[in-house]
């Protein structure tokens, strides 16, 4: 990715970015108090479904509360589904800003995820308040959390890049990827943890980075420990799509205002 063209156009991307949270909230009532109704309704409904009884003996999360467990990584799932799912169609949304100016067209994909940012931020207090109800401790290891939500974020911009391009190409991808992110989450450690599946689920769910983030926040955040070593395969997983993501963009790029 062309980094330093991405800083001498700061203030485009920070434009894009406030433009895409104004327009995602428009005329709402709620406004962004979407962004915590969300994951809140997400927890509620597997709660009553009990799924925390998939939770098995064994598990270091199974003496934490359910609601805590499921909305931690409701939270952080969210924000990687919104970014992929509105990162998929950018570049089409913004076919006369590709035909009218020159400028890197990462940015138009990356203000997606960043504004869904913004979103995380405003969940995260309702998380902050779980934890001070139920008196989760928390340790040192809360000073990665950044560390490992960077990791989320060179993940999620490299699936963004890729998928954003080749929608450009064929129009399927978003389809795709409406359905994909449904199955996906249950690929996924959002609302149970992967000791809890069976040895072929099992190894899905440990191949899977966003599994490898959502159990290192958990770590982090529910229990007040450092994060496993789990989390290599997030970093793996980060380094993959990112180099992949930025690739396939940068080769297709100078195609998109043909294809708009």
């Amino acid at each position: 990715m062309p980094v330093r063209e991405l800083v001498n156009h700061r203030d485009l991307l920070f434009l894009l970015v406030v433009r895409e949270v104004r327009v995602r909230y428009a005329r709402a009532v709620l406004g962004m108090g979407w962004a915590l109704f969300v994951p809140l309704v997400m927890m509620l409904i597997f709660a009553s479904l009990d799924f925390g009884r998939l939770i098995p003996e064994g598990s270091p999360f199974r003496g934490l509360p359910y609601a805590a467990f499921a909305y931690c990584g409701l939270l952080f799932w969210t924000h990687f589904s919104t970014s992929v799912t509105q990162g998929t169609t950018s570049l089409l949304a913004a076919a006369d800003l590709i035909r009218k100016c020159a400028f890197p067209r990462e940015a138009i994909p990356l203000a997606k995820m960043l504004a869904a940012v913004l979103d995380l931020a405003v969940g995260a207090v309702f998380l902050a308040v779980l934890i001070l109800v139920y008196r989760l401790p928390v340790g040192w290891s809360v000073l990665v959390l950044p560390a490992v939500f960077l990791l989320q974020l060179v993940f999620t911009t490299g699936v963004v890049l890729l998928l954003s391009a080749a929608n450009m190409f064929y129009r399927d991808v978003n389809y795709l990827v409406q359905v994909g992110i449904v199955l996906l989450m249950f690929a996924t450690s959002v609302v149970y943890p992967v000791i809890a599946t069976g040895t072929v689920a099992k190894a899905v769910l440990s191949a899977n980075p966003m599994s490898a983030f959502l159990d290192a926040y958990r770590e982090i955040l529910l229990l007040g420990r450092w994060p496993g070593p789990g989390l290599w395969v997030g970093a793996a997983g980060a380094v993959v799509s990112v180099v992949l993501g930025v690739a396939v963009f940068r080769r297709l790029a100078p195609y998109f205002a043909e294809e708009v």
